[in-house]
């Protein structure tokens, strides 16, 4: 594993590289993290992943987008075009180094920043992993707000708001602190009217996503899932969706990790060298 910045218009990226371990640098995968605190809370879990990666033979990249992590900037100042932007100055990096193969692997609102970015950039990336992924930005942004508007239900002291107020705000220009993340109304708009459905990822070679079982579910995929799934069928894209058991790593309050989705993963990997 190698530290390193990545050049970017908006100031250096920090990132870590796994190196192919007894292979060239020909196929790269590229991790889109996800969102706030779940990027913080994955963190194993995605080292772990990017490590079982190298030792198939995958150059991985883990990137810190801007305003996040050790990269430059501040959350505040983050929009969904600069992230769109670190993402092509990340696979140029890539490209660079000799990658001929692009996977963007993603995890939770980082799925529907790739997928963004393959609908505004046909035929820059070969596949596309989804952990967990979120498919409507709208109810993402929804549930984001909901922290703040808990916060101050339990401090009487504070304005007690709605979501919809909320998010009045934001379109209107106005920046926000949700759980101590300053967000910009140029990254939540974008955000607010994004849904995976909506977007052409007909030049991708495969999509491969994974979803945490449901508690009593029984192992099935959720609705929502299973619908995208479908509607990527009905374009011919090669889709799967699997289910998998284990820790919500991404939300949990302790750090933990989820071996088997690792495995899972891998499995599906090996099939593409």
């Amino acid at each position: 594993m190698k530290p390193l910045f990545l050049p970017a218009d908006v100031g250096p990226l920090f990132a870590l590289y796994f190196p192919p371990i007894n292979h060239s640098v020909n196929r790269a995968i590229l991790h889109v993290p996800a969102f706030a605190e779940e990027m913080n809370k994955s963190r194993r879990m995605i080292a772990l992943q990017a490590r079982a990666f190298a030792e198939q033979g995958y150059a991985v990249l883990i990137l810190d987008l801007f305003g996040t992590g050790d990269s430059a900037g501040d959350f505040g100042d983050a929009t969904w075009q600069i992230w769109l932007q670190n993402i092509a100055e990340a696979i140029a990096w890539l490209n660079q180094q000799g990658a001929q193969a692009i996977t963007l692997w993603s995890l939770r609102l980082g799925a529907l920043l790739a997928m963004d970015f393959i609908h505004q950039n046909p035929g820059v990336v070969n596949r596309l992993l989804l952990w967990q992924p979120v498919l409507n930005g709208d109810v993402f942004i929804t549930q984001f707000l909901r922290l703040r508007v808990a916060a101050a239900m339990m401090n009487s002291a504070l304005p007690q708001e709605k979501t919809s107020d909320l998010k009045k705000q934001l379109l209107a220009g106005q920046s926000l602190e949700v759980a101590g993340y300053a967000l910009h109304p140029d990254l939540v708009r974008p955000l607010l009217a994004l849904k995976a459905d909506c977007l052409d990822l007909q030049n991708i070679k495969e999509i491969v996503i994974y979803e945490l079982a449901a508690v009593g579910n029984e192992g099935k995929p959720s609705l929502v899932n299973q619908q995208f799934l479908n509607k990527l069928h009905s374009f011919d894209i090669n889709a799967s969706l699997t289910v998998f058991e284990g820790d919500n790593f991404w939300g949990s309050q302790e750090i933990v990790t989820t071996p088997n989705l690792i495995e899972l993963t891998i499995d599906k990997a090996k099939q593409w060298l």
